[in-house]
C-alpha cells in the first residue's frame, strides 16, 4: 500500500524556503557605521542629565513656593503693635 501524501521534491522545498531572519541594527550598522547601542546610550544619558537638572528646578520651585506661603500667611496676621 502507498502513503496518500506525495513527498515534496528537493526543488519545490528550495523555493517555498523562508529567507533567514535578518537583524535590521546590523544592516544599519554595516551600511551606515553608527552603533544603534551607542546612541541609546547616548540618549539615555543626555535624558539623566536633564531630569537631574528639572529636579533641582523643581526643589528650588517648591522652596519658593513654600516660601511665598509664609509670607502670605504673615500677611494675613494682624500685627501685635497696631492699634484696634
Amino acid at each position: 500500500m502507498t502513503d496518500p501524501t506525495p513527498e515534496p521534491s528537493p526543488g519545490a522545498e528550495g523555493q517555498n524556503a523562508s529567507p533567514p531572519p535578518v537583524d535590521q541594527q546590523e544592516i544599519f550598522k554595516a551600511i551606515s557605521g553608527i552603533d544603534i547601542d551607542s546612541i541609546d546610550a547616548d540618549i539615555e544619558s543626555a535624558f539623566g542629565s536633564r531630569m537631574a537638572e528639572l529636579d533641582k528646578m523643581l526643589e528650588g520651585l517648591d522652596d519658593l513656593v513654600n516660601r511665598i506661603e509664609k509670607d502670605i500667611q504673615n500677611l494675613d496676621q494682624p500685627k501685635p503693635d497696631s492699634p484696634e
